[in-house]
């Protein structure tokens, strides 16, 4: 038994986006428009839910979660009743997916793949509420091809539609088709929408309008009351991100707490806290943190952070536990041949498995091109010293100039090996300019070898004066 919950947890961590791909921000629009369709359910979370919290915090958090299942079980009786409804249907689809965001159950998102498919047989034609569901529980499996094949399919005259698109472009890393639709999406005010364009933003070297377009959506999302707690959690863990990619960690620290407060379970708020905390070496407050996650979802990235705290604090047993349960899921992931870009990065950051790193980073581009794909083919190729194929990833990782600090330090470091002293020094320069403390062992690392090259180059310019 307990193998078998490890498997379910091990496989639905891999499963997660570890990246933010905006895909519960695209369901956003539905949402808002649809509220009305469930208005009695609504009531009734509002009632039990003002029974079960204390009068404060249900005043500033509207605890959907708390009835998830509920719902799920009403829902589903009323499609057991009417078989043949699209509309239950689609609703039924819509709240596994929320569970799935809030418990990162797969059962959940394959539960929501089966009920928008038959929700599209059913009905066909004017149907874009499936056609979203249906793409947007594909995409949460990493299935992007034909996540996109369901949307190219649908009329891209919706502004929904062409919002998950987009986000699903970008995951493919196709950012020229992306800007495309975006241009379309320019004169709508939606904050799901500005989501999007704020990803976009962030991902091709605009990071300051990204955060000020991401820090107006989250307000806004804060301004009502009956947004679910998830997505308005989900606003603050991406502001907080932004917040760190620029350097303002407080802040970071902050949003990140904040999400944690509308929303307890929120995976992803607990994996950033922990980075930030690593990064500024408080490594009591990330073990905790990262323990926090884990204890919801094992994910590689978050117990990453939790061996790195054990080490730091002379836990070699706890850490060798850590890293035997991320050797587990690194197994079943094998298995079900799902590539893990985590785990490549965490190979590479740990240096272990490092032919296995670059096999996973190579298999990653091949069907996820995105900055982020290239990023980690980059740092894995130069850890098994394919110099070459690494230089040609990090060019294709930072050539929208993405303001990524560990982006940069990773082309950086590629290029000072090269001996293109001047390319290293932009990187380096750039990425402790973005963030002095982006990570927790190579933001060091930046100002060392930088202070090296710029001490260098400053004593040739004086010899050849």
């Amino acid at each position: 038994m307990h193998l078998r919950i490890l498997w379910v947890l091990a496989l639905t961590s891999l499963l997660v986006l570890l990246r933010p791909s905006d895909t519960q921000a695209l369901s956003l629009g539905y949402t808002n428009g649809k509220l009305g369709t469930y208005s009695s359910l609504v009531q009734l979370l509002t009632v039990n839910s003002r029974q079960i919290l204390p009068v404060q915090q249900s005043d500033l958090v509207f605890p959907d979660y708390l009835q998830r299942s509920h719902i799920i079980s009403v829902y589903e009786e009323k499609v057991a009743q009417s078989p043949n409804s699209s509309i239950f249907l689609r609703l039924l689809a819509d709240q596994y997916l929320r569970r799935f965001r809030e418990m990162a159950d797969v059962e959940d998102v394959l539960r929501a793949e089966q009920a928008a498919r038959r929700s599209l047989a059913l009905q066909p034609r004017h149907n874009h509420v499936s056609s979203m569901l249906l793409a947007s529980a594909l995409l949460s499996q990493h299935q992007f091809r034909s996540a996109l094949d369901v949307l190219n399919n649908s009329s891209v005259d919706n502004p929904n539609i062409v919002s998950l698109r987009a986000s699903i472009l970008m995951e493919l890393g196709d950012y020229e088709a992306t800007h495309q639709l975006l241009q379309n999406l320019v004169q709508k005010e939606s904050n799901s929408h500005n989501a999007v364009v704020a990803r976009y933003l962030e991902l091709t070297g605009n990071l300051a309008s990204a955060r000020q377009l991401l820090d107006e959506a989250m307000q806004k999302m804060d301004s009502f009351y009956t947004m679910s707690a998830e997505t308005r959690a989900w606003f603050h863990v991406r502001t907080g991100d932004l917040a760190f990619a620029a350097g303002d960690l407080a802040l970071s620290e902050q949003r990140y707490r904040e999400a944690l407060d509308l929303f307890p379970r929120h995976i992803a708020a607990f994996t950033g806290l922990a980075r930030l905390l690593a990064a500024q070496h408080r490594w009591q407050d990330a073990l905790n943190a990262a323990n926090q996650g884990i204890e919801l979802m094992p994910q590689v990235e978050t117990l990453g952070y939790k061996a790195d705290a054990q080490l730091a604090l002379l836990d070699q047993k706890g850490a060798t536990e850590t890293e035997d349960l991320i050797g587990v899921v690194a197994y079943l992931s094998k298995v079900k041949g799902i590539y893990d870009r985590a785990l490549a990065v965490y190979y590479t950051e740990h240096g272990i498995h490092l032919t296995e790193a670059l096999e996973i980073a190579r298999s990653e581009v091949a069907v996820r091109d995105d900055v982020y794909a290239e990023d980690t083919l980059a740092w894995a190729a130069a850890a098994n010293g394919q110099w070459q194929e690494a230089q040609r990833a990090a060019q294709r990782a930072t050539r929208f100039g993405t303001e990524d600090a560990l982006l940069q330090f990773h082309a950086g470091m590629i290029a000072f090996h090269l001996g293109n002293r001047e390319e290293a020094i932009k990187r380096l320069t750039q990425a402790v300019n973005l963030n002095p403390q982006f990570h927790h062992k190579y933001a060091d690392q930046a100002h060392q070898v930088l202070a090296n090259l710029t001490r260098s180059v400053s004593q040739n310019n004086l010899s050849h004066s």
